[in-house]
């Protein structure tokens, strides 16, 4: 770890040396590490899930403008249809009451079976009107559906009303088309874009949803290569798709590319379309170049200064067979994308780089977010049961820190 932080030195060194056009603008100062004690953080349950009615199994959430919470659980709710299966998932609202204290409201209690989804996995997305926006991995209406009763996976829309009752949509179906040629099956959420379309992946398909005059019609973007040994370009799509402001769609996938591993150790990729066309182009195969890469990227990207941040599932050298890693990929001299490991999970005291006394692999990941300079994200780790929320901090020569803000 210390010889490839010494090693990214150097090449910055370089890079201002050629003057390639990379230095920062005027005045400006690299960004420091601070010293000092751990951070302390409050910690507060805002709601404890699993009551009769209840949703169970809660996921991401998203904020919107008056500081209310909204998220799904994959399951629990009040639906008849799922009373074997534990509950076919809820949509939630947590609001904070103003004395400290959160109120929990169930948005959609989700039904299963046809017309209805169940099992809301992915995160959800909200416009400026207040409407939320997610998949379910099960239920709907696909005709073309090979499972049990359209079986198939959903989008919906959980929309507000005046007299603040929430109203629920379906606006996808998967399996809708021969072959299932538009996906089937999302594990994660949509992602917003332009004009109230959403983009987002199902299985092997990325698709594009756009409103028009009480429907939504479905564009196939691009159908990536069947689970195997032989998907270079990256299968199994893992993540929600990232939008840039040039239109293009960045995003992950769990297996495939050309690392020694049998089904692929991953890629990152971007979609972009050009005269009407959308192609894949791979950024950063996992594995390829290194025993000590990371592998099986999830979570989602995140953008910023240049650079596109994420978290891998395994690989790297903090624990045997790998723990997972935090990476960051920039743009090289010409097509060059260069990847850093800057955090390696997992193993016990090897210097910096490594947590100490903390053993097992990591089973989850959310997106790295920016605030005050620091990329936070948090990790489940098995092995030891628990659960950590870890604040990642980048200083001179792009050497990270990494502070645990509460092990559960």
């Amino acid at each position: 770890m210390i010889r490839r932080r010494i090693h990214w030195c150097l090449r910055i060194m370089l890079i201002l040396a050629m003057g390639w056009g990379l230095l920062p603008p005027a005045g400006a100062q690299a960004p420091k590490v601070p010293d000092g004690p751990p951070i302390q953080v409050q910690f507060q349950i805002l709601h404890s899930f699993g009551a009769p009615g209840d949703g169970d199994g809660p996921g991401g959430m998203v904020m919107d403008s008056k500081g209310n919470l909204y998220g799904t659980t994959g399951n629990g709710g009040d639906s008849q249809y799922c009373n074997l299966l534990e509950g076919c998932g809820t949509v939630f609202e947590l609001t904070p009451s103003g004395n400290g204290q959160w109120t929990e409201t169930i948005l959609h209690s989700f039904a299963g079976g046809s017309p209805d989804g169940r099992d809301p996995l992915g995160r959800l997305v909200i416009d400026g009107a207040g409407n939320l926006y997610g998949t379910t991995v099960f239920g709907g209406d696909g005709q073309y559906c090979p499972g049990f009763d359209g079986d198939c996976g959903t989008v919906y829309e959980v929309s507000p009303g005046a007299n603040g009752v929430w109203t629920e949509s379906i606006l996808w179906d998967f399996c809708s088309q021969p072959s299932c040629a538009d996906g089937i099956e999302p594990t994660v959420g949509p992602t917003l874009g332009p004009g109230g379309s959403l983009y987002g992946v199902a299985a092997y398909a990325a698709y594009q949803l756009t409103p028009g005059s009480g429907e939504w019609t479905i564009s196939l973007l691009y159908t990536f290569c069947n689970i195997g040994p032989n998907c270079p370009t990256g299968s199994q799509p893992s993540s929600s798709l990232t939008l840039d402001a040039g239109g293009n769609l960045y995003g992950e996938t769990s297996t495939g590319g050309d690392c020694s591993d049998n089904l692929g150790c991953g890629v990152v990729y971007v979609l972009q379309q050009t005269n009407g066309q959308w192609e894949e182009t791979v950024l950063h195969d996992f594995g390829k170049n290194s025993n000590e890469d990371g592998g099986g990227p999830k979570g989602g990207l995140t953008f910023h200064d240049g650079g596109l941040y994420g978290v891998t599932d395994g690989g790297g050298d903090g624990c045997v067979p790998g723990c997972g890693t935090a990476f960051e990929l920039t743009r090289g001299s010409g097509n060059n994308i260069n990847e850093q490991i800057v955090w390696n999970f997992g193993g016990g005291r090897r210097g910096a780089g490594h947590l100490s006394g903390r053993r097992g692999g990591v089973q989850q990941a959310g997106r790295l977010v920016r605030r005050d300079g620091a990329r936070r994200g948090w990790r489940g780790w098995s092995g030891v049961r628990h659960e950590a929320a870890a604040e990642w901090k980048m200083g001179i020569c792009r050497a990270a820190r990494v502070r645990w803000l509460r092990w559960f």
